[in-house]
């Protein structure tokens, strides 16, 4: 759980003890083809406040790499912060439904351990936009996921209890179809905001 709060507080996120960041059965645009989106390829830099000690400001790092079999890679590293630093690694499908841009992210390592728990092989959906040498990630705010699911626009599931974890069970096309709509844009928020490295 340590490890989760850092990569979490890495990403300048702050998140309530127990809570996962919500998650798919499938990566978001299967239906349009996954791919590697080269636009992404690069170091990119931002800032984040340690989610735990307000005062320990650190520089992330966020490491897009292509390998040779065509699939893209992501190492996130945390630095230069009060506390030890932290890095996780892992892999991603991109795809674009509609004007929506998506990485799916796969943890595979966390600080140099391969990945473990209840991340492990789960699939994280983001929202990407790439506009004047910045890249903004979001991610999915699990209280308007909730009630998305609660109001039947989306199938899934929330555990009991206030901070239940929150996963997304619909199947491939209609996760699509939704994910390609203003209303599904709606239901991310900002995760964090980088500049390409020069």
């Amino acid at each position: 759980m340590r490890l989760l709060r850092a990569a979490v507080a890495m990403a300048a996120m702050l998140l309530a003890a127990g809570c996962l960041p919500v998650t798919s059965k499938t990566p978001v645009g299967t239906t349009a083809g996954l791919g590697a989106d080269e636009a992404l390829t690069g170091t990119w830099i931002g800032k984040s406040l340690d989610a735990e000690d307000k005062s320990d400001i650190r520089t992330i790092y966020f490491h897009f790499l292509k390998g040779k079999d065509g699939n893209l890679m992501a190492l996130m590293v945390g630095a230069a912060g009060k506390n030890d630093d932290d890095w996780m690694a892992f892999n991603l499908s991109t795809a674009t439904l509609g004007k929506n841009r998506f990485i799916n992210a796969v943890e595979t390592f966390d600080n140099n351990r391969p990945a473990e728990g209840p991340l492990k092989d789960a699939n994280i959906p983001l929202l990407y936009t790439i506009k004047g040498g910045k890249l903004t990630l979001y991610w999915l705010d699990e209280d308007k996921v909730k009630a998305a699911i609660k109001a039947g626009k989306i199938a899934g599931t929330v555990e009991s209890g206030d901070f239940g974890d929150v996963k997304i069970t619909a199947e491939p096309a209609a996760l699509d179809a939704f994910m390609a709509t203003p209303e599904a844009t709606a239901l991310f928020k900002v995760f964090i905001v980088l500049k390409r490295a020069e």
